[in-house]
């Protein structure tokens, strides 16, 4: 009956009808104005949540590695790093997810072409994608032993007059690592002698174009220091035919001297997986089972040359 009564009152004329249309009215236009201030405050939120997030990704940039280090950590937070060989990009990625390395201050690249990778790596496209939301600047294509050519840093005869750098940066900041985990040619050859000299042809040419490539893209600070020199970072598997490579040697001779030395701990890169040249599969025995060691190189200071007793630093 109330129901009846409530509904012939809005139709009815009057003060009665009037009181109950005026009711009516008033409770739209506050519901109305609810509506208004719920819309505002979810603005706000979003706002707020959008500020949060700008301030979280730039304190992200301060935030130490998410892994604590037990084995060589080569570079620092700061530091600008050239990644050459990457296989899936699932070291680079590691490096970022940790907290390693800024975003922007990391260059991967590859040696295969972006259709070889999708097709010998599953779900590399989802790594690369978010490589480069990131920030990390992706090349493929680049070549251990003509890293000039294949990074497209040569320059042009007026270029070179001027003494003109590279710009391999964003911030045209000069490049502190060029790095080259587990180096392999990927022939597959049997005979370990050629197999060795094939991996000594290797890491010379890396070495002589590392070189290269930091004369190209690092600047002369205003002191007339030369900061053009960079460090060469190799990580190698332990035991043969590892070690008859030499690379102490073929570092020297390049002139470079090994700087430091120190074990290298899978479980500091829980992202990254070891994987073969030419496939997908995992070599014998798993490569997280396996010793590895990273080996820094510095240019070799002609002072130390002369020091007979100079040796390398090794540290675990």
């Amino acid at each position: 009956m109330a129901r009846k009564l409530k509904g012939k009152s809005i139709q009815s004329k009057g003060l009665k009808g009037a009181l109950v249309r005026h009711q009516i009215n008033e409770k739209k236009q506050k519901q109305i104005a609810q509506n208004a201030e719920i819309e505002n405050q979810n603005k706000m939120n979003k706002l707020k949540s959008m500020k949060s997030s700008k301030k979280e990704k730039q304190n992200n940039k301060k935030m130490a590695p998410l892994v604590k280090s037990k084995g060589l950590m080569p570079f620092g937070f700061e530091d600008k790093v050239l990644l050459i060989g990457e296989g899936d990009f699932s070291f680079a990625k590691s490096l970022i997810l940790q907290n390693f390395l800024i975003p922007e201050n990391l260059i991967a690249t590859s040696y295969d072409s972006y259709d070889e990778l999708i097709a010998k790596y599953p779900n590399v496209d989802e790594v690369l994608s978010e490589l480069k939301e990131l920030g990390v600047k992706v090349i493929h294509q680049v070549d251990a032993t003509n890293l000039p050519q294949t990074l497209d840093l040569i320059l042009n005869a007026k270029q070179r007059k001027s003494n003109k750098k590279v710009k391999l940066f964003k911030d045209n900041g000069n490049l502190n690592y060029i790095m080259f985990n587990f180096p392999h040619t990927g022939k597959g050859i049997k005979d370990q002698d050629r197999n060795i000299r094939d991996h000594q042809r290797l890491l010379v040419k890396y070495f002589e174009n590392c070189k290269e490539v930091f004369k190209l893209v690092n600047t002369e600070d205003l002191q007339g220091y030369n900061t053009t020199k960079g460090k060469i970072i190799l990580s190698l598997f332990e035991g043969e035919p590892y070690q008859s490579w030499g690379i102490k040697i073929i570092g020297r001779n390049n002139g470079y001297r090994v700087e430091r030395s120190g074990k290298f701990d899978w479980s500091m890169f829980p992202e990254y997986h070891h994987r073969r040249t030419n496939s997908t599969k995992d070599t014998t025995k798993p490569a997280a089972e396996r010793d590895a060691r990273i080996y820094i190189f510095d240019e070799w200071v002609k002072q130390e040359s002369a020091n007979k007793n100079h040796e390398d630093s090794d540290s675990d």
